[in-house]
């Protein structure tokens, strides 16, 4: 900090201008002179001031050298980040404490100057929310406010698609999509200058947020506006999470056309892209589909082969969980309740599940093993499985699954007749 304050002194005297000049009214003579002489750190909107008065940008007062020596850091952290698949698992949480440590030692240099400075800040601020560190959303607003002086408008939308996410993940599903239509209304003026795929971005997590709330009017426009760009532009980015998404609706809704149609598309994505993940999901989407529109449930089984098991179950699991639900299902519909029970006994919901519509169908596995139970005669363990999913799908729109949930609730406690 002395090179600092030996450079205000420097540019102050070149400007010929006194301390009392340059301190002017928001700084003192007496607080200015304690930073010329290294005995005092000005904080970010003094060093700014100082800058603006002496008519310099920031960085000069900084040393550009310090910008080469930020690139270099920036280069490797953005490759660290990269490799983070899931922030929530303890391999990547080890890496995002070192990624953050590694920032934290140049912290007082990213003041928003240079884009280095900035993508250092944004990634930091989002490892403090991963680690727990620090999950106030304002620091994130002062990273997008740098990016909008920069033009930088694709990592804006990057910025509000993370504070909907942090939102998101706490089940904050109004509030998430209150960051997003903020970030949507900022960016608006400013499309032309946005890369496709940020645009495509935007709109997924829009009709992911929608849905999420219930809002089948707004969910299909920005499905549609995605689907639009995406074919304009022959872009296949994120084409598998729109058609999972789709192809759900359709099953959700008894369309049968509509669930073949989108199985087929999301059966030659997965070839095409060869995705040991993409091929492994196609295990529950088939399953799925034999049991709510073509009611095959003998087939379910054979399904099991599209599950590739090289994949990280800790990442994926949700992948086996979902087929195990589908398997389970078939069974019970067969009438063979000690193999649904068996199929669904390790059932859990992964903590990086978030959304209404995929809780739902993971609650409805915890229904399909109460059923089975009550057929067993064991109406305690039933009534314990099927308070556990009631209870959790209670405040979520109505859906297949969450309809399947209280039929069943109402059977085991009440005796009903399934509608």
């Amino acid at each position: 900090m002395n090179d600092l304050g030996k450079r205000i002194r420097k540019l102050r005297r070149e400007k010929n201008l006194t301390l009392a000049e340059l301190a002017g009214e928001r700084l003192t003579k007496g607080m200015l002179s304690l930073i010329e002489n290294g005995k005092a750190q000005p904080s970010i909107e003094s060093l700014h001031y100082i800058a603006e008065r002496i008519g310099v940008e920031v960085s000069t007062l900084l040393n550009d050298n310090n910008v080469e020596q930020l690139r270099v850091l920036l280069f490797e952290i953005e490759e660290d980040f990269k490799k983070i698949s899931n922030p929530y698992i303890k391999k990547d949480i080890k890496k995002m404490k070192q990624m953050y440590e590694k920032i934290q030692i140049h912290r007082e240099k990213l003041l928003g100057n240079h884009y280095e400075e900035i993508r250092l800040l944004d990634i930091a601020t989002r490892l403090e929310t991963f680690l727990h560190i620090d999950d106030d959303p304002s620091t994130m607003y002062d990273v997008i406010e740098f990016y909008e002086k920069i033009h930088a408008y694709n990592q804006v939308i990057h910025c509000f698609s993370f504070l909907g996410s942090t939102a998101f993940n706490r089940n904050d599903y109004r509030i998430a999509l209150q960051f997003m239509q903020e970030g949507e209304k900022r960016v608006h003026p400013f499309l032309h200058l946005i890369d496709k795929l940020s645009i495509l971005d935007m709109h997924y997590i829009l009709t992911v947020l929608y849905a999420a709330i219930d809002d089948k009017t707004n969910t299909q426009r920005h499905l549609e506006l995605a689907l639009k760009i995406a074919h304009e532009n022959k872009i296949y980015y994120r084409l598998d999470d729109f058609y999972r998404f789709t192809l759900s609706q359709a099953i959700g809704e008894g369309d049968e056309v509509k669930s073949r149609y989108y199985l087929e598309k999301l059966t030659q994505h997965a070839a095409f892209t060869e995705d040991k993940a993409a091929t492994s999901m196609l295990a529950f989407f088939k399953a799925h589909y034999a049991n709510n529109i073509e009611k095959n449930y003998k087939q379910v089984p054979s399904f099991a082969s599209y599950l590739d098991y090289s994949i990280d179950l800790e990442e994926k699991k949700d992948i086996l969980i979902l087929y195990k639900i589908e398997e389970a299902y078939s069974y019970w519909a067969q009438g063979l309740y000690k193999e649904a029970i068996e199929s669904s006994k390790n059932i859990e919901i992964p903590s990086y599940v978030h959304h209404p519509t995929d809780l739902a169908i993971m609650y409805q596995g915890f229904a399909i093993r109460a059923l089975s139970h009550l057929e067993l005669g064991e109406k305690e363990l039933a009534k314990s499985e099927i308070l556990y999913a009631y209870q959790g799908v209670n405040d979520f729109p109505d859906t297949l699954y969450k309809s399947f949930i209280q039929q069943a609730y109402e059977k085991i406690q009440y005796g009903k007749r399934a509608r």
